[in-house]
C-alpha cells in the first residue's frame, strides 16, 4: 500500500523532469509526496534540483528502406525444391530407423523381475518401442509424400 504513493510520486517526477524543479514533501503520516509545489500541510518540504534530462532523439529516415530483391540464380525452381524436400525426408527417416534400432535393447526400469530369477519386459519397454515404430512409419510417409511432390514438380 505505501508503494503506490511512492511508485506515483517517481511517475509524477519523471514527467515533470524537464521542469528541473522538484519539491519533496514529508507529509504527517508519513508518505512522500513529489510536485512543482510543496504540499500544503507538510510537516517538511525540501527543494529537489534535477539534473538536466538525457533525452536523445533519433532521426528519422528520409526514404523507406527497400527490400533488396534476390538475385535470378538465388531463386530455386519448384524441381530443386523437391529434390532438397526428397533429401531431408531421407535424413528424417534414416534417423527415425537409428533410433528404433538404438532403442531396441531395454533401458534401466524396462524389465520386471519374476520368480525364479527370470525378468519380463515391462509396458514402458513396449510404449517406448511403439513411439520409435511411429516415428519411423511418419518419416516414411514424408519421404512418399516428397516422392510424389518431386514427380509432380517435373
Amino acid at each position: 500500500m505505501r508503494q503506490i504513493p511512492l511508485l506515483t510520486a517517481l511517475a509524477l517526477a519523471a514527467s515533470l523532469a524537464h521542469a528541473q524543479t522538484v519539491f519533496r514533501s514529508d507529509m504527517p503520516d508519513g508518505s512522500v509526496v513529489y510536485g512543482d509545489k510543496p504540499a500544503p500541510g507538510a510537516k517538511e518540504a525540501k527543494k529537489i534540483t534535477l539534473p538536466p534530462s538525457n533525452i536523445v532523439t533519433t532521426p528519422r529516415p528520409t526514404a523507406p528502406a527497400s527490400k533488396p530483391t534476390p538475385a535470378p540464380e538465388a531463386k530455386k525452381s519448384p524441381v530443386e525444391i523437391a529434390d532438397a524436400q526428397v533429401v531431408r525426408a531421407e535424413e528424417e527417416l534414416r534417423a527415425a530407423q537409428a533410433a528404433l534400432e538404438a532403442g531396441r535393447d531395454a533401458r534401466e526400469g524396462e524389465r520386471v523381475g519374476m520368480i525364479g530369477g527370470n525378468s519380463r519386459l515391462s509396458e514402458n519397454y513396449f510404449e517406448r518401442i511403439r513411439s520409435l515404430e511411429a516415428a519411423v512409419a511418419a518419416a516414411e510417409k514424408k519421404l512418399q509424400d516428397a516422392y510424389e511432390m518431386r514427380r509432380y514438380a517435373r
